[in-house]
């Protein structure tokens, strides 16, 4: 059944589309699922949440996305455990008591922005994301000998947008975790596909891919992006 869905954008709840995939069908779960973030001198703003409010049927439409019903349902589609999620930091404590429940191998890669939103009510700037890598032990493709910049777990990056959305990962991040931690012709999953950032970089990167998006307008443009000749 795998085949007929391998590099396309499917549009539907990704909770509800992953119960027809086989088990064990991915090698690699990569995504940045809709979370609420703290920013400062405006108080928490739901990332994300605008564009899907009403429709999250799979996690439910209130704006405080929960991560672990998630995991349990993506966690047999994968052959082995084997994801990088991004998140906040109020996502962090429940994440990290699932994995050590499970009793994964982790670690905590961040995004470093070089130009966050000001700071105000005296507290830190928002320059901070954070990226889970969550594998299992044994069986899980970790590529060697990329370069010593490539396993750094800090990456520095502007937050830029793209045309029809507002907070895409840097292309480049994407690509480096996929490099390390898959080989090309694997299968990456990207259940909040968002504008295809991830897919992209699948693609460009010789990995077949399968993405999941709820919202029809990122569906469409998703599916815009991957049909360039020239993918950015």
């Amino acid at each position: 059944m795998i085949e007929e869905y391998l590099n396309k954008v499917i549009e539907g709840d990704c909770l509800e589309v992953l119960k027809g995939f086989p088990d064990k069908s991915f090698d690699l779960l990569l995504t940045d699922p809709p979370y609420a973030i703290e920013l400062n001198g405006g108080g928490s703003i739901k990332k994300k949440i605008d564009y899907r409010r009403g429709s999250l049927l799979g996690i439910g439409s209130n704006p405080s996305f929960t991560l672990i019903p998630f995991l349990e349902v993506v966690r047999p589609k994968l052959k082995r455990f084997h994801a990088y999620i991004w998140m906040s930091k109020d996502t962090l404590p429940e994440t990290l008591n699932w994995i050590l429940k499970n009793k994964f191998m982790w670690n905590i890669l961040v995004w470093s922005k070089t130009n966050p939103v000001p700071a105000y009510n005296n507290t830190y700037l928002s320059d901070i994301e954070y990226c889970v890598f969550i594998r299992e032990k044994g069986g899980c493709h970790w590529t060697k000998d990329l370069g010593y910049e490539t396993y750094k777990k800090v990456m520095v990056d502007s937050v830029q947008s793209i045309p029809g959305h507002p907070t895409p990962k840097p292309m480049w991040m994407m690509e480096k975790l996929i490099k390390v931690s898959s080989k090309p012709g694997d299968i990456i999953l990207e259940p909040y596909t968002g504008s295809g950032t991830t897919c992209i970089a699948a693609k460009n990167l010789g990995r077949n891919f399968v993405g999941i998006e709820i919202n029809p307008e990122y569906v469409e443009l998703a599916r815009a992006r991957l049909r360039q000749d020239i993918l950015l």
